[in-house]
């Protein structure tokens, strides 16, 4: 029979999982392929990152949006051996903390990228697009590692590799994501990509807010996924000097290069079209790469 204390947990680790599938399938059906043992710290982790994208994405107004950030950064703060907020997915992602001495510095990060999305304020220029697609999404593949390797003989670790490889992968998972979200953006009058490199490609901002592509548009879009590719590429470099162990934590990534090429389609609109892959051809996707440990 569980106890209490087992009971709760279990519902924690049930509501976490649930998030995960029902907002980020594809980071789901990636832990499936880590140890039983990892498989919970990874999904409270993953439902922490689809909550703070859900609120960055939903709020209708961004003082709501922010105090709901702000309770984040509390829970986070106050994580602590026995604390209990009474949230589920709060008390899921503090055992996550406590269990894998994971930096409190970390996940407040991903809350301050999602809190600059929330109020609209789109990075400067690229080198500040990449710093801040690194300091989220590539936090959340470096956290994703550390839960995967903590307790076991770190090996490759040991050189700064897996750091490395979490910043390439934030790089070319993130902006392969801000790519496909981009008529949601242009929605929602929120560019998170920097206006300043669409104007220095020739794009009137004005006009494409109305709903108006244009060539210089379509090159602009090119070249960032050229970026996402040449980062994937740099990932892919780093793999070989990898901890096994750590494999699960890039899953996703095996889709961004099938996520490209969709957009990179002739009969692809970038205004109007949100672009998706098949599910099943997703899943095996994931399931090859973690067969063979090839992205």
């Amino acid at each position: 029979m569980l106890s209490a204390d087992d009971g709760q947990r279990r519902l924690e680790d049930e509501a976490a999982a649930d998030l995960v599938k029902l907002r980020d399938r594809d980071r789901y059906w990636s832990a499936l392929f880590a140890p039983a043992s990892k498989r919970r710290g990874l999904l409270a982790l993953y439902a922490f990152n689809a909550e703070l994208e859900h609120i960055a994405l939903s709020a209708r107004e961004p003082m709501a949006g922010q105090i709901r950030l702000q309770w984040w950064r509390d829970a986070i703060d106050l994580a602590s051996p026995g604390t209990k907020s009474g949230h589920p997915l709060a008390d899921a992602l503090t055992a996550t903390i406590i269990e894998n001495d994971l930096p409190k510095a970390r996940f407040i990060g991903i809350v301050e990228a999602r809190t600059l999305e929330l109020f609209g304020d789109p990075p400067a220029d690229i080198p500040a697009l990449k710093a801040a697609l690194q300091a989220g999404d590539g936090a959340v593949f470096e956290l994703a590692a550390s839960i995967l390797s903590h307790g076991i003989d770190p090996g490759a670790n040991k050189n700064g590799v897996s750091g490395e490889a979490a910043r390439q992968a934030g790089l070319a998972h993130g902006l392969t994501q801000a790519l496909r979200t981009v008529p949601f953006q242009l929605a929602r009058r929120k560019l998170l990509l920097p206006p300043s490199y669409f104007e220095s490609h020739g794009v009137d901002l004005a006009a494409l807010y109305s709903g108006q592509a244009s060539a210089s548009f379509g090159a602009a879009l090119a070249d960032l996924r050229g970026a996402a590719s040449r980062a994937l590429n740099q990932f892919r470099g780093l793999t070989a000097e990898l901890d096994p162990a750590v494999w699960p934590a890039f899953l996703p990534l095996t889709l961004v290069k099938p996520y490209l090429k969709a957009m990179a389609a002739p009969s692809f609109d970038p205004l109007h079209s949100a672009v998706s892959l098949n599910p099943a051809r997703k899943f095996w996707r994931i399931w090859r790469a973690a067969r063979r440990r090839r992205i």
